[in-house]
């Protein structure tokens, strides 16, 4: 039962979080809402944790909170993907925006 309240208060906490960035304008209404609709869902399976069985009977596999672990590490995995690729990008117009400062320096001297 602790490790309910526990978990509880975290989303909690990270729903406003969410909001407050929503706020700030730091991300849009569709980041809002998918981080709502995540941190809601990881709310009901913990006070509700035998409804994720019927999530692991179509996966095949055994019990209720080993699917939700294997969905859970598929998106992780593909959120570091994105991030990854997002980094290589913004290397990429870093280097261009520094390429281009240097070269219009050089061509002032």
């Amino acid at each position: 039962m602790v490790i309910k309240i526990i978990i509880s208060l975290f989303v909690a906490f990270a729903l406003s979080r969410a909001i407050l960035r929503y706020r700030e304008k730091s991300f849009g209404i569709f980041a809002l809402l998918f981080w709502t609709l995540i941190w809601l869902i990881i709310g009901f399976f913990v006070w509700k944790p035998a409804s994720s069985d019927t999530i692991a009977r179509i996966l095949g596999v055994g019990r209720g909170v080993e699917a939700l672990l294997a969905i859970a590490v598929v998106g992780l995995f593909y959120a570091v993907f994105r991030v990854y690729v997002k980094l290589e990008w913004i290397e990429h117009e870093i280097s261009a925006v520094v390429r281009n400062f240097a070269l219009r320096d050089k061509g002032r001297k």
